[in-house]
């Protein structure tokens, strides 16, 4: 039922840097462990796989953040074959859709 109502997690984020969502919360200092914790695991990980640092900065990084957010608790993680597979041929498609419009041109 989540699914229905979730916000798209792109919509969340330019609202979060707008203002328009910014509500206290009773457990605002469980969150706050929560997030020092999963803020410490993506960090350990960009260490362990040698991401650039910059690339928190990236337009992509917040909503992929969020959306993992909304998903909850017992998220899986991609396999190989769905990154290098499965959501590349999807993320080929949108990119070649994007570039139509350009190509007629």
């Amino acid at each position: 039922m989540d699914h229905f109502f979730t916000p798209n997690a792109e919509m969340v984020v330019q609202n979060q840097r707008s203002g328009k969502m910014n509500q206290t919360t009773i457990n605002n200092a469980y969150k706050k462990e929560a997030k020092e914790r999963a803020c410490m695991l993506i960090t350990r990980w960009m260490y362990e796989a040698d991401i650039p640092f910059n690339v928190v900065t990236y337009p992509s990084f917040q909503p992929m953040i969020e959306a993992i957010g909304q998903y909850g608790v017992g998220v899986k993680g991609l396999t190989l074959h769905e990154v290098s597979v499965t959501n590349l041929k999807k993320e080929l498609a949108l990119t070649k859709d994007l570039m139509k419009d350009h190509m007629v041109e």
